[in-house]
């Protein structure tokens, strides 16, 4: 499956791994294949006579709606259905963050400074996804398998309150005071 989603010479091809996806796998792991790739702005013209998509708006859609071009989709059961809808919020925030951090020139070099304090989403098994205190221990600007320059950097950031070290996103950092709803859900609102 992963070479047919990571397919270089067509995104129909991609396309039609995830159609597969959707029909076929267990509902449990659909977000485990679809979650890396829901902002994938690789074009795609899904009907002709229409505008192109791109990749991350088909996958985004075969999350949320229930019917592909007149084909009603399996129904997801509803706890997934529901746990999914949060993730999909939680990703478009995070997403919107991550571009106006790209556009901001200061908190994009504030953000590689070795030391710096920032706020990072974290969340487990036992915890919800919540903004905490973290410092920067190093800003990874290449793959880390390929070793290709990344579109965006991530971060290794280590969260003093625990100890623990976690690899974060750009749109999972935001400058110290930008969450006046610290340690509260992101679904209420971080």
């Amino acid at each position: 499956m992963h070479l047919m989603l990571e397919h270089v010479d067509s995104p129909y091809i991609r396309c039609i791994g995830f159609l597969y996806l959707r029909y076929a796998a267990e509902p449990s792991t659909l977000w485990t294949w679809f979650e890396p790739y829901l902002h994938d702005d690789e074009p795609v013209q899904v009907r002709q006579g229409r505008a192109d998509t791109t990749v991350g708006e088909f996958v985004r859609s075969l999350l949320e709606d229930m019917d592909y071009h007149g084909t009603r989709l399996p129904r997801l059961p509803l706890t997934i259905e529901r746990q999914v809808k949060v993730k999909l919020l939680q990703s478009e925030r995070i997403e919107e963050r991550a571009k106006q951090h790209m556009e901001n020139k200061a908190a994009m070099e504030y953000f590689q400074k070795i030391g710096a304090r920032v706020q990072a989403l974290y969340g487990d098994a036992d915890n919800p996804v919540t903004w905490y205190d973290a410092v920067v221990d190093r800003a990874i600007l290449r793959d880390l398998e390929s070793g290709e320059l990344l579109e965006r950097p991530k971060f290794y950031v280590t969260f003093p309150e625990y100890g623990n070290t976690e690899i974060v996103t750009l749109g999972e950092v935001d400058l110290p005071g930008s969450n006046d709803l610290k340690r509260s859900p992101v679904e209420s609102g971080g």
